[in-house]
């Protein structure tokens, strides 16, 4: 079974190589063995302290400005003025409707985290390398649409307006998946060839959080590929995170905000992006899942197909966009889409008691 992760992390499926193959074989895994210690080496950071989670992930406390994503070459040899607490983040203030059935997750690593200047990046393992080659072999996001991923989303129309930024209030579920599945549940800003995006995901992953160079990671006590330790079950506690994204008015920083206090997580710098270096042209937020052809693919979200009640619908809640004067309104201008409604369905509940409310979901296809 998958286990979502913080901002789109998932596992990979792991498969070991024969190492009692013939000696020309033998030889080539053997430099593949070295060329893998040897990025590893590059990889993981000295770390001024290691915290072990009870998942068994190994986080180094790594000094700020040697992290991974100071490694983007856009990055590279720039002088950063960097407080924790930007001062030209403006304290926005949110539409939050609570309901009865919520529960909010802790989303910070437990004892406190790591010291101040430092960051929580997890260890990348021999193993982690091996099974990321394995799975680049087969797929690519690039074509996901060709190898079976499909969506069930909630999306602003036709790209005239423009946003600084989106959120919402995502309910947490751990759909089973097996394999090269994956099942997600996101909310992502888009223009042109670029988009960023932010959920929980369970399955397995290509390049996601600080193996993808180009965020910059702030808080010591949160990290980015964090197990959450609360998960929803349908009739039961419905546990949910409030994400957003928003971007500094003053210097085009598109800023991770997590939880009701709205904590300052990092950000994707301005200067990486072509389309996103200004305002978004769209939003949308929903679930997405993908098979490998010839396979079933997984179920999305609560693993059932929305009966409109979120004690046992996947949900978000607080569906919000960021106007271009910096101003948090509900999401307008919708429309549903599901490349698939005989397997994955979406509902763009609009106003009701909960704020803009999308309920998604689907079970496994045989």
């Amino acid at each position: 079974m998958g286990i979502p992760r913080l901002l789109l992390v998932f596992l990979l499926s792991f498969q070991l190589f024969d190492y009692n193959g013939v000696e020309g074989t033998r030889d080539l895994l053997e430099r593949e063995d070295l060329e893998l210690e040897n990025q590893l080496k590059l990889m993981n950071k000295p770390a001024v302290k290691t915290i072990k989670t009870q998942y068994g992930d190994i986080y180094d406390c790594v000094d700020f400005y040697k992290q991974p994503a100071f490694d983007h070459p856009l990055l590279k040899n720039h002088s950063f003025h960097f407080e924790m607490k930007p001062t030209s983040l403006p304290k926005r203030k949110r539409n939050q409707v609570s309901s009865e059935d919520e529960n909010p997750v802790h989303t910070g690593l437990i004892g406190g985290g790591c010291p101040v200047g430092t960051v929580p990046i997890r260890r990348v393992t021999k193993e982690d390398l091996i099974r990321e080659r394995n799975a680049s072999k087969v797929m690519s996001f690039a074509n996901d649409q060709t190898l079976r991923a499909h969506y069930a989303v909630v999306r602003t129309r036709g790209g005239q307006n423009k946003f600084n930024g989106a959120g919402a209030t995502l309910s947490l579920h751990n759909p089973r998946v097996s394999g090269r599945q994956y099942s997600a549940a996101r909310f992502k800003l888009i223009n042109g060839a670029d988009s960023i995006q932010v959920g929980w995901r369970a399955g397995q992953s290509h390049c996601f959080n600080a193996r993808c160079p180009g965020f910059v990671h702030v808080r010591s006590d949160i990290p980015l590929d964090l197990v959450y330790p609360q998960i929803s079950s349908p009739g039961k506690p419905v546990y949910e995170v409030q994400l957003y994204i928003d971007r500094d008015l003053a210097n085009g920083n598109w800023w991770l905000l997590i939880g009701d206090a709205n904590t300052q997580v990092g950000f994707w710098p301005k200067r990486i992006f072509t389309g996103l270096a200004e305002m978004a042209s769209y939003a949308e937020w929903g679930g997405e899942v993908f098979g490998p052809p010839g396979t079933p693919t997984p179920g999305m979200g609560s693993g059932a197909f929305p009966i409109h009640d979120t004690s046992y619908d996947s949900y978000f809640k607080n569906v919000e966009v960021i106007d271009g004067g910096g101003r948090n309104i509900d999401a307008y201008n919708t429309e549903s889409f599901a490349d698939d409604n005989s397997k994955y369905k979406v509902f763009d509940i609009g106003h009701s008691n909960l704020r803009h409310v999308v309920l998604y979901g689907g079970p496994p296809s045989g």
